[in-house]
């Protein structure tokens, strides 16, 4: 009996202290590739929840190039799963970059469309141009007039530039 009951005590102490999983920054091979994945799926129509060639939303873009890339798993709530909201991209598996002047190439920029906290639309950091315009890669409905409901490169609107968090995606390693 006291052997299970020491049995039982690890295992809610180790259920206690959570799960922890291993993450890591994409490295510049990854990196090429994924902008390589990304001019491929250039002009791809937008489609709300869409995570595939036939249709892509902001999220969706980028679960799907990880997936390219062989990365299928996030964290959640210390937990992994297989999909996941801009928001919690941002919070669960982003390492926290303060100021967008510090953005690398393949950050992501995370924008609270409304000022209400919550992150709802995330693009893909591209560059910074001598000229200060910011360059991003997106796929979403009508964001500048222009660019409509397809995936594509166009320049961050500085109305859009508010209320921004930006993070360098961490992948989960096995």
């Amino acid at each position: 009996m006291r052997k299970y009951t020491v049995i039982f005590l690890l295992f809610s102490l180790f259920l206690s202290l959570g799960l922890s999983f291993n993450q890591k920054e994409l490295n510049e091979k990854e990196l090429d590739l994924f902008f390589q994945y990304l001019k491929e799926v250039k002009d791809v129509p937008y489609v709300w929840g869409g995570e595939t060639p036939n249709g892509l939303d902001c999220s969706g873009l980028v679960l799907y190039l990880l997936r390219n890339l062989g990365y299928s798993d996030y964290i959640y709530q210390n937990k992994l799963v297989k999909d996941i909201t801009a928001h919690n991209f941002y919070h669960f598996n982003t390492k926290k970059i303060p100021n967008i002047n510090q953005a690398k190439r393949g950050d992501l920029i995370f924008l609270d469309t409304n000022g209400s906290g919550y992150y709802a639309h995330v693009v893909i950091f591209e560059k910074i141009d001598k000229n200060g315009v910011i360059w991003i890669w997106d796929a979403s409905e009508s964001p500048d007039g222009i660019h409509t409901n397809k995936v594509d490169r166009r320049p961050l609107l500085t109305t859009e530039i508010r209320n921004i968090a930006v993070g360098r995606i961490l992948v989960v390693t096995k």
